[in-house]
Formats: structure tokens, C-alpha cells, sequence
């Protein structure tokens, strides 16, 4: 018979049913006490086998903790919690409706380390049946696969199952940004339109939604013709503030106590997004007008007004809903004739209007707040217009003139 080892050291033995078994040292669990693990065979030759095995595990930091695996469900719960440590309200919102409203129901029985490729198939499978398109499949699956490359890192799974699946073909819309003579229209209508200047910064200068919603009048320099990005307003969902959940049934946002939720004034995601823009005149001018009208509205409401230094309000002064400026953005195009296209676009039409006329790659990512030189490929389209004066100018270039008689 062999004999027990000491700590850290594997042992093999023999035991009195003429069975062998072995036991290996992994490390230390989370409440401190020993990891060690056991292993069984007919022979001694298959213990060794399943010891040495254990032991290319633990030298590569690949063992997983001892104990039976948690279900999926429950990791996701977990993650969510910590998850919550390191990324914006508005992300944890999305991972959270991803985990409890898809995920957990389709799958989350399963136990962590019994999940399978399959099982992650046939959550895409559920999703699609149900009417989800397969934009909102893919962001399911990008939230799955962020959980389980973090169990992966911490040793809870060997492998990540997403990366095996077989994900739903899917082919993000084009995006499509205006062309130059809307976008002359959109900024001669937006002068006379309230909170038009909005709709002429994000158009001119690419700022998001966030980013000009809450920008504030001291962000603003209209002697030295600069602005500073330096906030954004989101809406938050709201959390239940009341000390007994069980004696509260009404959803979080209709909590009596209700906290942490509604308008928001944030820092900006990253420090890049973080910029200083200098304004063009004819902003200055739009600018200067707008702040003369905002105050005429401050006169006119009273002791309705309600003081939130904020360049873009509603009639009493109070932040205006992320919402609420695209339902405007949308009226307004409608009101002009042009073509449904998203806030967002406009945000696109300035990136490509400065990318295909050459404005170097390294300015632009300055003034969008990009990290990476890779956005800027999703942002450079071709406007119709710039393509008529590229053949042009190689007309002059190839022919010497612009126009050719044909007599």
C-alpha cells in the first residue's frame, strides 16, 4: 500500500476495499480552507493517470474550485453584482435585462461547468422564436460571452461555450449619413427652431446626444469661440429605496422611496472624450441667439424656472429627456421633407464630411472623442455630392476643363 503525503504533495494508496485513490493539493478555496481533492480507480496505473492530471492542472492554474459547479443563473447574479463595480449605469442596465429577461430563463438551470455549445444554440434559437431580430441575439451573446470569459478567468470554467456556438448570421444596417445638401438644410431651418442649435452642433461639430444635452452655459466660451465636452445626460433607471422589498410591490420606478434614477449629468466614458472644440462663427452667432432666447423663456415662466445652467432646457428650465430630442430630431426632418435618418446619423455626416475631404485622420479622432484610428473606417462614407466633384476634378485633371462642347 502507498502512503499518505504531506501538505502540498500528492498521495496514492491502496484502501481496504482493494480500490486505490489518490489525493492532490490544489490551493486554498475561497473561505481559506484546503482545496484537496480526491480521485479513484481500479488500479494504480489509472489513479496516477487521473493525479498527474490534476497536477498539469493546478501547475497551469487551470484547476477549478472544488465543490459542485453553481448554476448558471447564479454565476450570472454574481457577476452582475460585481460587474456593477467597474462599468457605467447605462451598461450594467443592458447587461442586466440581458441576463435576467433572456438568458436565465432559456438556460439558467444548467450548471456552470456542464454548459455546452449546444445550450448556447439553443438559447439563440429561443430568442429568434420569440421575435427578438438578430441584433439584440448578438447583444445577448456578447453579454453571455463577457460573463463566462470572466468564469473562465477566475477558474470557475475551463473554457468559454460562446466561442464554440454557432451564432445567428446578422449584418448590421449600413449606416448612412446625410448628404451636404441636407445637411445645409437641417442648419438653416435649425436657427429659427427651438433648441435647433442642438441639431447644429451635432451636425457640425459630431458631439452625441448625451454629449450636447448636457453641455452647461459655463462649458460654453463664446468671447473665445471654444466649448468643453466635459458631461453627458442620461437617463437612469430607477432602484427601489424602500427598506422592506417584500412590502413594496411596485416596480422600481413607481417606488414611493424610489432613488439613483431619472436625468443624470455623468462624466464621459473615456478621457479622449473629454475635448475642448473651437466654434465656428456661424455657431457663435446661433449660440449667442439661442442663449437670448432661453433667457426670454426664463422671464416668461417665472418662478416655473428652474435653474439647471444647462444650454438645452425645456420651457421651465429643467434638463430636456434624451427621448423627448429624438422625438424633436425626428419631427423636425418630417417638417423639412427629408428622409428618416436617426440623431445619431448626424454625428456620422460629420465624421465622413471631414474624413473624405482629407482632414487628417488624427484630428478627427480628436475631435470625436475616438481611442482607436479602426473608428474611423466605420465613419468614412461616400456622399454622392464629393463623388461628383472627384470626377470633376479628374475631368480637369485628365482634360484640362471642367466642361467639353461636343461641336
Amino acid at each position: 500500500m502507498g502512503t499518505r503525503a504531506g501538505n502540498q504533495r500528492s498521495s496514492i494508496f491502496q484502501g481496504n476495499d482493494g480500490r486505490w485513490y489518490g489525493f492532490v493539493t490544489m490551493g486554498i478555496q475561497p473561505d481559506g480552507s484546503v482545496d484537496r481533492r480526491k480521485r479513484s480507480g481500479a488500479s494504480r496505473a489509472d489513479v496516477v493517470r487521473k493525479v498527474r492530471a490534476l497536477e498539469r492542472e493546478r501547475s497551469d492554474q487551470s484547476a477549478l474550485p472544488a465543490g459542485r459547479s453553481p448554476r448558471l443563473e447564479t454565476w450570472l447574479t454574481e457577476w452582475l453584482s460585481a460587474t456593477a463595480l467597474r462599468v457605467r449605469p447605462s451598461t450594467l442596465s443592458g447587461y442586466t435585462v440581458d441576463v435576467h429577461r433572456h438568458i436565465n430563463p432559456a438556460i439558467g438551470k444548467h450548471r456552470l461547468d456542464a454548459l455546452q455549445p449546444e445550450h448556447i444554440e439553443h438559447l439563440y434559437t429561443a430568442l429568434l422564436a420569440n421575435g427578438l431580430n438578430a441584433g439584440t441575439v448578438h447583444h445577448v451573446r456578447r453579454t453571455l460571452n463577457k460573463a463566462l470569459n470572466d468564469a473562465v478567468r477566475r477558474r470557475r470554467l475551463p473554457g468559454n461555450p460562446v466561442a464554440l456556438a454557432h451564432t445567428p448570421r446578422y449584418n448590421p444596417p449600413e449606416i448612412e449619413p446625410l448628404t451636404v445638401d441636407e445637411a445645409r438644410r437641417i442648419l438653416a431651418a435649425a436657427e429659427n427652431e427651438p433648441n435647433g442649435v442642438a441639431f447644429m452642433l451635432a451636425i457640425s461639430l459630431g458631439l452625441r446626444r448625451g454629449e450636447v444635452l448636457g453641455l452647461s452655459w459655463a462649458d460654453v466660451d463664446l468671447d473665445a469661440g471654444r466649448l468643453q465636452v466635459r458631461r453627458q445626460l442620461e437617463r437612469r433607471n430607477w432602484r427601489h429605496g424602500c427598506a422592506d422589498l417584500d412590502r413594496c410591490h411596485e416596480r422600481p420606478s413607481r417606488c414611493p422611496h424610489r432613488k439613483e434614477g431619472g436625468l443624470v449629468l455623468t462624466e464621459l466614458k473615456t478621457k479622449q472624450s473629454r475635448r475642448t472644440l473651437p466654434l465656428p462663427e456661424p455657431l457663435l452667432i446661433a449660440l449667442r441667439q439661442h442663449r437670448r432666447r432661453q433667457r426670454e423663456a426664463r422671464i416668461h415662466a417665472g418662478t416655473l424656472w428652474r435653474d439647471s445652467g444647462l444650454v438645452f432646457t425645456n420651457l421651465v428650465g429643467r434638463p430636456v429627456a434624451p427621448h423627448d430630442h429624438s422625438l424633436h430630431w425626428t419631427a423636425f426632418l418630417e417638417r423639412l421633407g427629408i428622409r428618416p435618418a436617426r440623431l445619431h446619423d448626424a454625428r456620422h455626416t460629420a465624421a465622413t464630411l471631414l474624413l473624405v475631404q482629407g482632414v487628417d485622420q488624427r484630428v478627427v479622432m480628436s475631435m470625436f472623442g475616438w481611442t482607436s484610428p479602426a473608428m474611423t473606417t466605420r465613419y468614412q462614407h461616400v456622399v454622392p455630392e464629393l463623388v461628383e466633384e472627384a470626377n470633376r476634378r479628374m475631368g480637369v485633371l485628365l482634360w484640362g476643363a471642367s466642361d467639353h462642347g461636343t461641336g
